[in-house]
């Protein structure tokens, strides 16, 4: 299987140079917090977990699975090609194609689609260029560059995909309506809130309960989902570079700036000042005057 990594930022991968359905060896799961993935089957089928939720990816069809998700990989026989972008430059990029107001919030989801040929093939051609800007040696706009043929390849899935090509994988199960609610409460509330007791509450159920069912379709407490969307909305901000740590701190509702610095060490394992540096629009691969 081909693949390239840009930075860590831009990965891509694929088996394209098969010549029958390859066997794509089954996976462990993987908690994806940093990535946006999107992964299209020319041939054959994927099998994969994601979030609790069994789905098999046919030909024609593409998956979208965003941060703050598990994944997991069944044996399966394929032929695919996808693209793994940190999920802060994937909202920019949602943001400067106009895509942004479609989306409630990039996390916890997926989105599993089936398109014609003709359209599998328009993303085909994009992510073939994408593909020969990662095999191009370093040179000063190539960050640049990938950014905008990744741009490209959003606009096309965006203008093409119909409300009646969604896969609908909606669980009618009580337990799976706690959790979608939960998800919810937590997009809109996270800036506020950080208590296990105080989503449980606002769903009318124990925290014991809340994190039972937390753990089955996430393989992570409550109390560890809280933080890891936390964090995933931090790292947004401070990527966007439109206010300072101290002012985070107080949107976030952090006691000091003090206590937000080791909330976020503790669980990125580098401070703030630290990720700013390596992760800020600032950073990007411009020519130097």
């Amino acid at each position: 299987m081909y693949f390239s990594s840009y930075e860590g930022k831009y990965n891509i991968m694929d088996n394209l140079d098969e010549k029958s359905d390859p066997l794509i060896l089954a996976r462990d799961e993987v908690y994806n917090s940093e990535y946006v993935y999107v992964t299209v089957v020319l041939r054959g089928t994927l099998h994969i977990i994601i979030g609790g939720t069994e789905l098999e990816v046919k030909a024609n069809e593409y998956l979208a699975v965003t941060p703050c998700i598990s994944v997991k990989v069944k044996d399966s026989r394929c032929l695919f090609f996808a693209f793994l972008t940190r999920s802060h430059i994937m909202s920019e990029i949602y943001e400067r194609i106009g895509v942004q107001k479609y989306l409630h919030f990039h996390a916890f989801k997926f989105r599993h689609v089936h398109l014609p040929p003709e359209v599998i093939g328009t993303l085909y051609d994009c992510y073939k260029r994408i593909k020969a800007e990662h095999m191009r040696p370093e040179y000063p706009m190539k960050e640049m560059t990938l950014r905008a043929y990744q741009g490209c390849y959003i606009a096309k899935l965006f203008s093409y995909v119909k409300e009646d090509d969604i896969i609908n994988h909606v669980k009618n199960s009580r337990q799976y309506q706690f959790f979608n609610n939960f998800i919810s409460k937590l997009n809109e509330k996270h800036r506020q809130e950080r208590s296990v007791q105080f989503y449980a509450n606002e769903l009318n159920i124990t925290p014991k309960y809340l994190s039972a069912i937390v753990q089955n379709f996430t393989g992570l407490t409550a109390s560890q989902v809280i933080d890891q969307y936390v964090i995933f909305a931090v790292k947004q901000t401070l990527y966007s570079n439109k206010a300072n740590i101290k002012t985070i701190s107080k949107d976030f509702n952090f006691p000091s700036q003090s206590f937000f610095g080791r909330y976020f060490k503790r669980i990125t394992g580098m401070s703030p000042n630290e990720y700013i540096k390596q992760n800020n629009i600032k950073s990007i691969n411009f020519v130097q005057n």
